[in-house]
């Protein structure tokens, strides 16, 4: 064994849960863990994990066996909404040592830290109480941040297990989330993304009057020195008139500065679940809008700017969805100016409505109506991205080399690019011209 404890962090699901197995990665550093990779030896092993689907449970399970199967002796440890929802599962597989749900994430470096402490590996015997506001100082191997700014959903989606997993919807003080994006600029991070499980919520739950997620994110960008900022998914009904002008302009009248081109913009990117585009499919899954409030939205928003990114999730498969209704789905999707789609079989979750629903589609159709619409994002894609020849983006570099030894980032709009440069630029802001496209974008520093 070497000689600092080890623990490996395996993150499954969300933009939220990767936040928060920061926090947990840090909680056991500041205990004097090291952390490793999850293939490696270590004395602890942490699988933080999603619910939302049938395969996610599968997951989880799945590394707990072979983390056990590593190391016979080490701490297996699972949290997050499938320890939420079903802790009796994951005992029964005989080889988790502790089951921990959401709210208990906090504590699990200090009791892997007594665990280990009652054998011959004492740790230091700090036990300050550190809340779910705790900062995260940066992100280990991200060189894009994430913010988590809300937690938890009020709304009443018929297939969605997130609710009850996550608790109702609560808000992070902005004053918070703004030390939070300080903290992570101040560590070199040239994005962050803002993240929450129903975003668009923010600030409903706070006592301060007008205070809404576009206003937060006035507050990040009248930083000193922001870093670039994208939001994450945001339902229809929330996307405000000032959150549309705000990615539309990229941010520039908010603070403007000629000397740091593109610092502390807005990304013109927005992730918008659709889920359905048929109005009796949205309907029994429970959704406050109908196709043609959602098309004009999207429209909207292309036509002020073209070059914005909007993504969609889109739920096949649901109970009761006929070929019909399936057909108005895809050709909705085929209508809109969308640049991709995230594409889901419905999974049955139980103790939703939705799991109980007569007519539940075959699971072969499910498969056959992802499969069509897949290949419909992958279409969308390459149009957006060939849209993109000649343009100048800039773009945050995250990794050194691809298998042509070029560098590769991600653009303010959503678009991965390769070009050649040094292995300095790595961790930072750049603009690249787009030179070509096809399934990724190529180009050359600017």
């Amino acid at each position: 064994m070497s000689e600092r404890p080890r623990v490996a962090i395996r993150t499954l699901g969300c933009k939220l849960n990767q936040y928060e197995s920061e926090q947990i990665r840090e909680d056991f550093e500041a205990l004097g863990f090291a952390t490793v990779d999850f293939d490696r030896d270590a004395e602890v092993y942490v699988i933080n994990s999603c619910t939302v689907t049938h395969r996610t449970d599968r997951d989880a399970r799945r590394l707990a066996r072979q983390a056990r199967r590593r190391r016979p002796q080490a701490m297996i440890i699972v949290t997050g909404c499938y320890a939420e929802m079903q802790p009796e599962a994951l005992e029964e597989l005989g080889v988790v040592d502790l089951v921990a749900g959401n709210e208990r994430k906090s504590e699990l470096a200090r009791v892997a830290a007594d665990r280990l402490g009652e054998g011959e590996h004492a740790m230091p015997a700090s036990r300050g109480e550190r809340d779910s506001h705790r900062l995260v100082r940066r992100f280990r191997d991200n060189t894009r941040a994430f913010v988590k700014v809300q937690n938890g959903c009020d709304a009443a989606c018929a297939y969605c297990i997130v609710t009850q997993a996550r608790g109702p919807s609560r808000s992070v003080p902005p004053e918070v989330v703004v030390q939070q994006v300080e903290l992570l600029a101040r560590s070199g991070h040239p994005e962050v993304v803002l993240v929450g499980i129903h975003l668009g919520t923010y600030g409903r739950d706070l006592p301060e009057p007008d205070l809404d997620l576009a206003e937060l994110a006035r507050r990040v960008c009248a930083l000193d020195a922001p870093p670039r900022m994208r939001l994450s998914s945001i339902e229809p009904r929330e996307v405000t008139p000032e959150l549309i002008e705000m990615v539309c302009a990229g941010g520039r009248a908010l603070r403007p500065d000629p000397s740091l081109p593109g610092r502390g913009r807005v990304c013109r990117h927005l992730h918008i679940p659709l889920q359905s585009g048929c109005d009796a499919t949205l309907r029994r899954m429970g959704r406050p809008y109908d196709a043609a409030f959602y098309r004009e939205m999207v429209t909207g928003i292309i036509a002020r700017e073209p070059r914005v990114c909007i993504g969609a999730d889109v739920m096949v498969g649901f109970p009761g969805e006929t070929d019909e209704e399936f057909e108005q789905t895809a050709a909705l999707v085929r209508d809109l100016p969308l640049a991709y789609l995230h594409v889901f079989p419905f999974s049955e979750r139980p103790g939703t409505r939705a799991a109980t629903m007569p007519d539940q589609v075959n699971p072969e159709v499910r498969k056959q109506r992802m499969h069509r619409l897949r290949a419909l994002s992958r279409e969308k894609a390459r149009r957006f991205s060939r849209a993109a020849v000649g343009e100048l983006l800039e773009v945050v570099v995250e990794t050194r080399h691809d298998e042509a030894g070029r560098l590769v980032g991600i653009s303010d709009n959503y678009r991965r690019i390769a070009f050649e440069g040094p292995d300095d630029l790595l961790g930072r802001l750049v603009t690249v011209e787009v030179t070509a496209a096809d399934e990724r974008l190529l180009g050359r520093l600017v």
